[in-house]
């Protein structure tokens, strides 16, 4: 007797029913479109901001992204990259993208899925964390470049100042 092993035989339940389980203990809302993308709020110190999970089977793999809400304007492009790899530096988990097409900057992070059925609710949490983090530190600098046009060396070092104390 032969055991075949095959994925097929053991397909699992959607891979983003554990994102939704993840965004109801977060308490963002959301919600799943015809094509099963997951369309989410991200609550940020800078606003609401619109979040995205999306499966692809081919690689396997969930994207998650969330768009900030700045408005990049194309004379500033060469400077809103620079500014985009200056802050990607500072980050451990997930990047900062422009998508010239759509005239967005996003926050992005991928779940491998090859060989597992699942992405663990912790995964989850640290990728929803991050963005949040990243959000909350960085929208001002894209802000300062592209508003009160600073330099994208003003506009990081503008936001990685910390103060320690009380004066």
């Amino acid at each position: 007797m032969s055991l075949d092993l095959s994925r097929d035989e053991f397909a699992a339940a959607d891979p983003l029913d554990r994102v939704e389980e993840a965004l109801e203990i977060a308490g963002w809302q959301h919600e799943r479109d015809e094509e099963g993308t997951i369309q989410a709020v991200a609550e940020t110190r800078w606003g609401d901001m619109g979040a995205l999970f999306a499966f692809r089977p081919e690689p396997a793999a969930i994207h998650f992204s969330v768009t900030l809400d700045i408005k990049p304007v194309a004379a500033k492009r060469a400077q809103l990259s620079e500014l985009i790899i200056m802050a990607n530096e500072r980050l451990w988990l997930g990047h900062f993208d422009y998508w010239a097409d759509e005239g967005v900057v996003i926050f992005r992070y991928t779940f491998p899925m090859t060989d597992r059925d699942e992405v663990s609710l912790g995964e989850i949490r640290s990728a929803v964390a991050a963005s949040v983090s990243a959000v909350d530190r960085f929208v001002p600098a894209f802000n300062f470049l592209i508003w009160a046009g600073k330099s994208p060396r003003e506009s990081i070092d503008a936001v990685m100042f910390e103060t320690h104390g009380e004066a």
